[in-house]
């Protein structure tokens, strides 16, 4: 049995953009694919008035995400829907590495009956990550942000060439981000057990970048927890851009 659990964590995003998703869409999404049910909530009643009980697990959540990111309360909701839900596994994709590594540690040291499973990252065929961020951009906008998967990459295969100074490596990757609208907040090489940046190259470890355009942060990561994926690239799941997404035309939300 696969139960879908929904819930948009707007606290995780305050202050910042309006959490746009559409429930309806989202349930025919999770039946279609298999799913036996779909549970979703509310604010008030995932966090309501006088809530006050968080997963604390230190300036991790600021390492693994910095500032804008409120990960103490992702990682505390993610913590309610496994005891509420009971599953015996629960599936954490890859492209918000750091939640899913949090949630993976607050499961161990808490004794949760529960196995953390990781998911691979859906792409487009561009690099891009699949988001539902980027339906505030159209097509040329998504082209130029491919250029920082292509830096991530990059990283990646110069630290399997041999390179193991991370500074180097993140110098040697910049002038590959080919921004017009939008700007790079950060390009990171950091230890996967710890969030910290890494002097020198040390598997695991994240590979990470940030571009900002329209208000709104754009994430992304290459996590390399073994030397196969030092080698040969994260198992990624590669889609093409929706046809009706044409260049020059903002997307449009589902709602």
């Amino acid at each position: 049995m696969a139960v879908v659990t929904v819930y948009p964590n707007k606290i995780q995003l305050s202050p910042g953009p309006a959490y746009e998703f559409n429930l309806e869409d989202d349930i025919a999404l999770a039946l279609g694919a298999g799913a036996s049910a779909v549970i979703s909530t509310t604010d008030a009643e995932m966090f309501p008035p006088g809530y006050r009980t968080f997963v604390s697990q230190g300036d991790y959540p600021l390492r693994a995400n910095g500032p804008h990111g409120l990960l103490k309360e992702g990682v505390t909701g993610c913590i309610r829907w496994i005891c509420f839900a009971r599953p015996s596994r629960s599936y954490f994709g890859l492209k918000d590495i750091g939640q899913a590594l949090l949630v993976r540690r607050a499961v161990a040291d808490l004794l949760l009956d529960c196995e953390i499973r990781f998911v691979p990252t859906v792409r487009y065929r561009n690099g891009v990550p699949v988001s539902s961020r980027l339906r505030h951009f159209n097509r040329s906008e998504l082209v130029e942000l491919s250029s920082l998967f292509v830096a991530l990459n990059h990283l990646r295969k110069e630290a399997a060439r041999g390179v193991s100074c991370a500074q180097d490596l993140i110098e040697s990757a910049k002038p590959l981000i080919k921004f017009r609208g939008f700007e790079l907040e950060s390009l990171r090489i950091v230890a996967a057990d710890s969030f910290e940046d890494q002097k020198q190259i040390e598997l695991p470890f994240i590979i990470s970048g940030v571009a900002v355009g329209h208000g709104l942060r754009v994430p992304d990561n290459i996590y390399v927890p073994d030397q196969d994926t030092l080698m040969n690239g994260p198992a990624d799941i590669w889609i093409d851009l929706p046809e009706s997404w044409d260049p020059g035309v903002r997307a449009q939300s589902r709602a």
